[in-house]
Order: structure tokens, then C-alpha cells, then sequence
């Protein structure tokens, strides 16, 4: 069974009003249970915009259930956002990129990638 992202909210939450549901079925079909990519990069969004510990709530939720497809791109932005003030979607940029080179008026990258500078064409 696919979990979408307000069941595994309610799991990792201390309080949430679907947490004693998702308990109930999480013990009842924990086995079968599983997700996507998409959905941590959904608790990614969440945890930023709840100022949360996004590293710690994006790897709580891969413990939870089994992710199917690429999890370790998010884990990994995650981390981004956390110890370097990343937004997720700079982050994930950033992981995606693989080592690339990257096309992007935005400096927060430099550190950790080389940038080819998208300017207004100006100067």
C-alpha cells in the first residue's frame, strides 16, 4: 500500500490528529507499506517551511517505510538544508547536479559547485 505524505506527518509528528489512525495502521501493515521519492520531497517542503529538522525528518520517514526509487537524492538535499541553509529546491538542484556544472543566477551554489553565472545580459 502507497502511504502519502499526511500518513507518514502523522507518525513522525509528536502530536498530529490522524497519529493514533496511522499508529493503528502502520502496526497492522507496516510490511506492506511503502512510498516514493515524491513524498520526501513533500516532508522536505513541510519540515523547511515548519522549521523542523528537515535531515532528521526526511531519514525518519526512510526508516518508516520502503521508498521506492531514488531516496538518497533527497536524504541528501536534506542535509544541505540543514547544515548549509539550503532552500530545498537549491538543494535538490545542488544533489541533482551530480557534480555539473551549474546555470543559475544564484550564488548559493558557489561553494559547492562551479556556476556558470546567468546575468541580465547588461553588463
Amino acid at each position: 500500500m502507497y502511504v502519502a505524505t499526511d500518513f507518514l506527518l502523522a507518525l513522525i509528528k509528536d502530536e498530529d490528529w490522524l497519529g493514533a489512525a496511522a499508529e493503528e495502521v502502520y502496526r497492522e501493515h507496516r510490511d506492506e507499506l511503502w512510498t516514493s521519492k515524491l513524498t520526501l520531497v513533500e516532508l522536505l517542503l513541510v519540515a523547511y517551511r515548519e522549521d523542523r529538522d528537515a535531515e532528521r525528518v526526511v531519514a525518519n520517514a526512510t526508516r518508516l517505510v520502503e521508498v521506492r526509487g531514488d531516496e538518497d537524492a533527497v536524504v541528501a538535499a536534506a542535509a544541505f538544508v540543514e547544515d548549509h541553509g539550503f532552500t530545498p529546491f537549491d538543494a535538490l538542484h545542488l544533489v541533482e547536479s551530480d557534480g555539473d556544472t551549474i546555470v543559475s543566477s544564484d550564488s548559493t551554489y558557489d561553494e559547492f559547485a562551479s556556476r556558470f553565472e546567468l546575468t541580465d545580459g547588461s553588463g
